[in-house]
């Protein structure tokens, strides 16, 4: 079997959105934002980074100067009407809409809203053929809160509802090994480290 993937997952830093429902808004990182994520990439060393389009991820990795891919598909859910808007904006506006996303986003996302499903399909496509590509290598990938929590999912098997009560502040890591089977197509993923705040 080949050497495997080593690939940390990386949420951006703090935003002036963070808080709020913040998916396809593209604000920019704060100071702060930025003195987290180069806290947390000190002394680190990979062969190349992949990032979202958004700026709040994008933006960093750009500063590492490594070799660098831009994938759409690990960008943040859309929260449609909800961009911009607290939880407390929005329960109180529209309760029974934010309780039904709450337990169930794909059959009830956010009005004008990405689904959970459809997002999960995305990042999934995302991250297999990343580590695919990646065996041997050490890979770091910029992304979004939704993001991990749809990769806990997909590639680690957590329940849904699990993987939603998993925190993860801004600047928090999943470090992650995947192995490729070409000769049976399989890829295992394995969680090696979740690093939060601090």
């Amino acid at each position: 079997m080949n050497n495997p993937a080593h690939i940390t997952i990386l949420r951006h830093g703090e935003t002036p959105l963070t808080g709020l429902f913040c998916g396809s808004s593209d604000p920019e990182l704060t100071d702060a934002g930025w003195r987290s994520l180069a806290a947390r990439t000190k002394d680190e060393s990979w062969d190349r980074v992949i990032t979202s389009p958004l700026r709040r991820c994008h933006a960093f990795a750009e500063s590492l100067e490594l070799p660098l891919d831009v994938d759409a598909r690990v960008r943040e859910m859309d929260f449609g009407d909800w961009e911009g808007k607290s939880t407390e904006e929005v329960w109180t506006s529209d309760q029974k809409a934010l309780t039904a996303f709450w337990n169930d986003p794909t059959a009830n996302p956010a009005p004008g809203g990405e689904p959970w499903a459809v997002m999960c399909a995305r990042t999934a496509e995302a991250f297999e053929e990343i580590a695919r590509a990646a065996q041997g290598q050490r890979v770091l990938l910029l992304t979004h809160a939704g993001v991990m929590r749809s990769l806990l999912v997909t590639q680690l098997g957590l329940p849904f509802a699990s993987a939603w009560k998993v925190s993860l502040p801004t600047a928090s890591v999943l470090e992650v090994t995947a192995h490729h089977d070409p000769d049976h197509a399989t890829l295992d993923v394995q969680l090696t480290a979740l690093k939060g705040d601090g």
